[in-house]
């Protein structure tokens, strides 16, 4: 790997960074006055013009936003309006709950997608296969929401056997992880099988069989390296749609993650609050997004990026 491809990456991933604050800020700044929420209902207009200045709010946006940048820089996202706290605290106490959801949920995902897509592939045109398209159509039709409530009323209203909600055992992790996992599992093994099928009508795995290598190791060492590019693309997609998801699947299980917190720090027209969580999600994905392209240039060297 070239350093001028790593440099060129990473620089690309900064400015991303920064296009993804000032959106960032100028969204939150749409949800309204947060001083109206903060102050008492009797304060006067003099009262509220005084919170506006003490909080910056009073200033111009390019103003506002190059003091949120120059702090930010420093490790500073200001402090919270609802918790009156360090912001950037209460995401680093939130951000472990969510890495838990979802790591679990894209192994989840993962075991189920892969050895489905594998066997589709293989079976193509047969029941197998048709009952693998099947659930991964269902599992892309199906919004987030609807599912998790979905999960909610058969095993744990009716069932009882799991939580509604909540956090803190492998109990309350199971209904939220099914819930992101099954959807991110429907694309991964759309592709995965797709992958599979072009890698398998290949004249190198007919050159295998041919040399007598045992069909395992035809489907799972040469067809499914080298169909690993784009499931690896597909994956870290997911990836993302782990984090947007995470939103919603945190608020219908009341998961204290990040997520649930920037859906509760929107509603307080907390800015802060909403820029540390926001960045700190678009700063995973960008981070995830520059690591697989690192490895796509591991997988196959022809790759690059650099322009000629």
């Amino acid at each position: 790997m070239s350093s001028r491809f790593f440099y060129q990456r990473f620089i690309q991933t900064v400015l991303t960074l920064v296009l993804l604050s000032m959106v960032v800020f100028g969204l939150a700044r749409l949800s309204g006055d947060p001083v109206l929420i903060m102050a008492p209902p009797e304060a006067t207009e003099a009262q509220l013009e005084q919170m506006r200045a003490d909080y910056g709010l009073d200033r111009p946006l390019p103003v506002q936003y190059w003091r949120f940048v120059s702090r930010v820089a420093q490790g500073d996202f200001g402090m919270s309006i609802k918790w009156n706290v360090p912001a950037v605290d209460i995401v680093i106490e939130r951000f472990p709950a969510t890495l838990l959801l979802a790591t679990t949920s894209m192994i989840f995902g993962l075991l189920l997608a892969l050895p489905v897509g594998i066997i589709s592939a293989v079976k193509r045109d047969t029941w197998v296969d048709n009952f693998g398209k099947i659930v991964a159509l269902t599992g892309q039709s199906m919004p987030t929401f609807w599912f998790g409530i979905l999960l909610i009323l058969v095993f744990a209203v009716y069932a009882r056997m799991l939580p509604t909600s909540g956090y803190g055992t492998i109990y309350h992790l199971i209904l939220p992880s099914i819930t992101l996992g099954g959807f991110v599992a429907a694309s991964i093994m759309r592709v995965t099988r797709s992958a599979m099928l072009d890698a398998l009508e290949s004249d190198y795995i007919r050159t295998a069989r041919s040399k007598g290598v045992a069909e395992w190791r035809v489907i799972m060492v040469h067809a499914f390296k080298n169909g690993a590019i784009p499931i690896l693309t597909i994956t870290a997609l997911q990836a993302a749609t782990i984090l947007r998801g995470a939103v919603v699947t945190e608020t219908v299980f009341v998961w204290p993650g990040i997520g649930k917190i920037a859906v509760d720090a929107v509603y307080a027209r907390d800015f802060p609050l909403v820029q540390a969580s926001v960045l700190a999600m678009g700063g995973v994905f960008l981070v995830i997004n520059l690591l697989v392209d690192f490895i796509y240039v591991y997988l196959d060297p022809r790759i690059s990026y650099l322009k000629k």
